[in-house]
């Protein structure tokens, strides 16, 4: 057995085998490194990372020692 396929193996007895969604329109991370619905098998190496691109931004202001974090989503 592949190190990988060994790892991932204990890795979801111990964590359980429901940590990427099944069904729904929601996308999973895939073996060849994309995003598609046809990934999400519950296993945990398809859980993926998240969104890729920018959610916001933030600004840091630093007044008299007090700093001030603006934060901006959408």
């Amino acid at each position: 057995m592949e190190l990988v396929e060994y790892l991932t193996t204990k890795i979801n007895k111990l964590m359980g085998k429901t940590t990427s969604p099944k069904g729904g329109k929601r996308g999973c991370l895939g073996k060849d490194g994309k995003y598609d619905v046809k990934n999400c098998d519950g296993e945990l190496h398809a859980q993926g990372i998240g969104s890729t691109v920018s959610q916001g931004g933030a600004s840091v202001t630093v007044i008299d020692g007090v700093k001030t974090i603006v934060r901006s989503n959408g």
